[in-house]
């Protein structure tokens, strides 16, 4: 099983998905998408949720995405942004319950550009 792993990729599409900022219940920002992306991923990775190959196939563009539309605007260097999203990412794995997450990531990587 493949890892989410974060490469810069330049010239991803950065269109804006909603303002920046944790959301619950709202559409999610960018910054909460890649951790929303990263946090399904890990937990399929460790048996907590079952894999989906169409979603895994999806991940990467999707969450560099978010990544680089989070991190170009607010002049964020790619590791500190990175940073960010895996603390995010471990804070959503403790207060968030896995099917929600799955769901949360499915409709980031649903309304990635491209």
């Amino acid at each position: 099983m493949n890892r989410f792993l974060v490469l810069a990729l330049p010239g991803l599409a950065l269109a804006a998905c909603s303002p920046a900022g944790p959301a619950i219940g709202k559409a999610d920002s960018h910054i909460e998408c890649a951790a929303l992306i990263s946090a399904a991923d890990h937990m399929m990775a460790d048996g907590t949720l079952a894999p989906d190959t169409d979603f895994q196939s999806k991940i990467l563009v999707s969450a560099m995405t978010h990544l680089n539309a989070y991190a170009i605007p607010e002049g964020i260097s790619e590791m500190d942004a990175l940073a960010a999203v895996n603390t995010r990412r471990d804070e959503l794995r403790t207060i968030v319950a896995p099917e929600q997450i799955l769901e949360r990531a499915k409709a980031c990587v649903a309304k990635t550009p491209g």
